[in-house]
């Protein structure tokens, strides 16, 4: 028993144990813990925000391209009678009235 006592007598008196003794020590443990784990706004949490922003952002200028992309289009479409013509015929099958018009898939 004598050595068990004598290696706890030990323990206490070491450096390490006097630190985490001090009760403000403890608390900022304590708060740290807390908010890196236990609150609903961990360090996880964040992470996982962080990485839905840039997607989110990476969808923003996805999305403002193509928005670009439609407007070069509209305009073209606008100050062309030619390319009108052309997409009308593409894309929505038009033709004139005495044209025959075969769809081949």
């Amino acid at each position: 028993m004598g050595r068990l006592a004598n290696c706890w007598n030990k323990i206490k008196e070491s450096r390490v144990f006097r630190f985490f003794r001090n009760p403000y020590i403890l608390a900022t443990l304590f708060f740290l813990l807390w908010i890196l784990f236990i609150d609903e706004n961990t360090i996880f949490s964040y992470a996982s925000y962080h990485m839905e922003l840039k997607e989110q952002e990476r969808q923003k200028l996805y999305y403002k391209e193509e928005i670009r992309k439609t407007e070069e289009k509209l305009d073209e479409l606008n100050s062309n009678v030619d390319s009108l013509e052309k997409f009308a015929r593409e894309q929505y099958l038009f033709h004139k009235p005495d044209e025959d018009l075969y769809i081949i898939k």
